[in-house]
């Protein structure tokens, strides 16, 4: 929605308070620090520590969609597919797990990141 001076009317914000990941699972905390009750869609996004020309520099992974009320704290796990750390094999000709370390990022939007954390992943 947006206002006649064409600036974005916000009546809920959200302050991201917890990142927990595992090699299967992301959990964010977050609050609606907002005056009305609102949603938010939590994008989590993987960026491998070491570069490589394998993989891109940041993929989107999955997201998850949590509703609060003001003052409300809420959690949303979101599962990390095996396939979010897998390439293609053009020798294999297969998908192939990419090994590493990964730095998981919550985001509400691509340029807007909120919490990371890291991710050790096994072939």
């Amino acid at each position: 929605m947006l206002r006649i001076d064409n600036k974005p009317y916000r009546s809920t914000g959200w302050t991201y308070e917890a990142l927990t990941v595992t090699e299967d699972a992301a959990t964010v905390r977050l609050t609606n620090t907002g005056t009305r009750p609102g949603a938010e869609t939590v994008q989590l996004y993987l960026a491998p520590r070491a570069d490589t020309a394998e993989r891109p520099a940041r993929v989107l992974a999955d997201f998850g969609r949590v509703e609060a009320v003001p003052g409300q704290s809420v959690e949303v796990t979101v599962p990390l597919e095996r396939r979010a750390y897998e390439i293609w094999d053009e020798t294999a000709y297969g998908w192939t797990v990419v090994p590493g370390t990964y730095e998981v990022q919550a985001a509400h939007s691509l340029g807007d990141v909120r919490l990371t954390a890291t991710v050790e992943v096994k072939a």
